[in-house]
């Protein structure tokens, strides 16, 4: 039943896709132009080109969604970190830099791909384009990415997978392959048997996990699927909220390759999703049941308040095997610490490599427990690691924490394969393995470490001297600052000039405004 033409037919049918206080004037000193990297000394670009104006604002306007982004995109020195107040996320990406945006890329199956090291093209739209080509779908409506074809065993018909698996190991920076080789031997292994793209890179702004995820499953732009971060200002409400509000994908403008799948197979194929957190987890599934013509699948996503499993019943099912795999039971056995750090919450534990042996182990679960090969249509399992992205958001991306890190989920990703491939059997396992982002480099100096709030204040400081400031809503790895055009108006004043103060402050390599970035598009 499930030939080749066929699997093209339903493709086709189913190709359908949406359209604080005031900082010391010391932090801020100087003008800010991109230069080389301190602290760690890990700005390597591995022969990268410099990264200039001009590509940064082809960045931001693949990223652009009319109504979803600021008025001025404000990109921090490659030097520098701008981040939340607090400990849990000193280090804060989000940036056009290569400690942010090269992207560790690995196709691996011999019955599908072509071991080598290939040095074209490639980025995250090619992920989804490549896991639809493999499924027999035709490239979805609006779809930006292509399939990585050169590597395919067979590029003129390829064979169709078992299973196809896709693996985003959150904050995995690409340079660990070389660099922490020898707390990797399971992705090295997967590296040397595999096709890896050594110039996979995010080619758009901003560089952060939903729309990351939501562009490896759409194989679009964020500009055309509308997840342009994982918070999205409201000017209507004055408010901002979660781009993946309510565990929901309403705000997803498109479908992604699950979706088309779950569409083209009439809701037979077995799909599976797996996340560390809500929104990589509906970013990856997609709509399930909620849009007309599609169907519910398997969804887990690990609740920081109770430590279980959840899922969005509306949308998706939970696994069976999700209420096994609780990190109560788990996390008390190890009486709450981790290399000298208390573990408090169910949220902080997420911050420690437990968490990725919690992760690793109900992906085993998962696969396991799932339908995975039990018939002719092929599966999927689409999983988020996010214990690197937690532990490395706090810790640093070269910390022992890290490296501890590293480690455990490294060998949870030996474990997480072997299920897959016994479950995928003669058919084979097609998988691909990448990152959503990486994460910063420590600066060389506190003065380049500043908070979101302390830019706002040296901004008004400069710009409105005792008045209640230009900016609406200025956080998070968006890079996206909303003026108060009310206040712009009283003070004369517009945007440009706005991004044009902000390039003066160390800590911001670029402001570029919205026009800007529309000209450009």
């Amino acid at each position: 039943m499930k030939g080749r033409a066929l699997r093209r037919a339903r493709a086709g049918a189913a190709a359908v896709a949406g359209v604080a206080a005031l900082a010391a004037a010391v932090l801020f000193g100087g003008c800010g132009t991109p230069s080389a990297s301190g602290g760690d000394g890990d700005g390597e670009t591995g022969g990268r080109p410099e990264i200039g104006r001009e590509e940064i604002v082809e960045a931001l306007a693949r990223g652009w969604f009319p109504g979803r982004v600021g008025d001025i995109a404000v990109i921090p020195d490659r030097r520098a970190i701008i981040t939340y107040r607090g400990e849990s996320n000193r280090y804060m990406h989000g940036g056009p830099w290569p400690f942010d945006s090269d992207l560790p890329l690995l196709l691996h199956g011999e019955r599908f791909f072509r071991p080598g090291v290939y040095g074209g093209p490639a980025s995250h739209q090619d992920i989804g384009a490549t896991a639809a080509d493999l499924l027999g779908l035709a490239p979805g409506a609006g779809a930006t990415g292509r399939s990585l074809r050169e590597a395919f065993v067979d590029a003129d018909d390829p064979p169709q997978p078992t299973v196809v698996a896709v693996l985003v190991l959150d904050a995995m920076r690409d340079d660990y392959l070389e660099r922490r080789a020898e707390l990797l031997p399971n992705l090295s292994r997967l590296a040397a048997e595999g096709a890896r793209f050594s110039e996979a890179r995010v080619d758009y702004l901003p560089t952060n996990t939903s729309t990351a995820h939501s562009t490896i499953s759409t194989a679009m732009d964020p500009a055309l699927h509308g997840i342009v971060g994982n918070t999205l200002y409201d000017r209507r409400i004055g408010d901002s909220r979660q781009a993946y509000e309510g565990v929901a994908p309403y705000n997803l403008m498109a479908l992604t390759f699950a979706d088309r799948w779950g569409i083209a197979t009439r809701g037979r194929a077995e799909i599976v999703v797996q996340a560390g957190t809500d929104y990589a987890a509906v970013a990856l599934a997609g709509h399930g049941a909620c849009i007309l013509g599609g169907h519910p699948r398997w969804l887990a996503y690990y609740d920081s308040g109770s430590g279980e499993w959840r899922t969005n019943e509306d949308c998706y099912h939970l696994p069976p095997a999700a209420e096994k795999v609780g990190f109560g039971p788990r996390l008390d056995a190890t009486g709450r610490t981790w290399m000298g750090h208390e573990l408090d919450s169910y949220s902080e534990a997420r911050r420690s490599s437990f968490f990725a042996a919690l992760e690793g182990e109900a992906a085993v679960a998962f696969i396991e427990g799932s339908a995975f090969g039990e018939d002719e249509i092929a599966d999927l399992f689409l999983a988020n690691l996010k214990s690197t992205d937690y532990v490395s958001h706090k810790y640093g991306p070269f910390s022992p924490e890290m490296e501890a890190t590293l480690a455990e989920l490294d060998g949870w990703l030996g474990r997480i394969v072997a299920a897959l491939e016994a479950k995928a059997g003669p058919g084979g396992l097609a998988l691909i393995v990448t990152a959503d982002h990486g994460m910063p480099d420590t600066p060389a100096s506190d003065d380049l470490w500043v908070t979101y709030d302390d830019v706002t204040a040296w901004l008004d400081e400069r710009v409105d001297p005792g008045g209640p400031g230009v900016v609406a809503f200025y956080e998070g790895s968006e890079n996206q600052m909303f003026l108060d055009h009310e206040r712009l108006g009283a003070l004369g004043l517009t945007p440009d000039d706005v991004a044009r103060t902000l390039e003066t402050s160390s800590v911001v390599g670029y402001a570029i405004t919205e026009a800007e970035v529309r000209r450009a598009r």
